[in-house]
């Protein structure tokens, strides 16, 4: 199983989040946390790796249900489209639930976020907001 498949989906997938991570629906700006993307990528842009995978244990086999929580990391310019994109990130992703490039997504759950400034990237740096989510997966 691999969420990040059901994420990059759900995230693409929504016009508002595509609208501004790309130029024309096209260099799509969210990567994997450990991609190796190029170092003159554009910002703004969303990264987004596991931080935890949780079974559901049973009595009589291997968890058919995961808790996966995965931490999505938006980062940007300014502090006013950060926000923005950030809020169309959890309005993407809070509650839904389907099938997403095999991942059988039962609910996602928004569970926090804070912020961040990065002073020693580029000549200003750069603001950036993480977020945290619970998948429950059907495995």
């Amino acid at each position: 199983m691999d969420v990040g498949k059901a994420v990059f989906k759900i995230l693409i997938d929504d016009a508002d989040v595509l609208a501004l991570v790309s130029e024309l629906g096209t260099n799509t700006r969210i990567f994997p946390s450990r991609y190796d993307f190029p170092t003159n990528v554009l910002l703004p842009y969303i990264t987004y790796q596991v931080v935890s995978d949780e079974p559901n244990n049973t009595k009589n086999g291997v968890s058919t249900y995961d808790y996966v929580t995965v931490q999505i990391s938006i980062y940007d310019l300014r502090y006013s489209t950060l926000v923005d994109l950030a809020g169309k990130v959890r309005t993407a992703l809070d509650y839904t639930s389907g099938t997403f490039r095999g991942v059988v997504v039962d609910k996602i759950f928004f569970q926090n976020q804070n912020e961040t400034f990065d002073d020693s990237a580029g000549e200003q740096g750069f603001y950036g907001i993480v977020q945290d989510y619970r998948f429950n997966i059907n495995r």
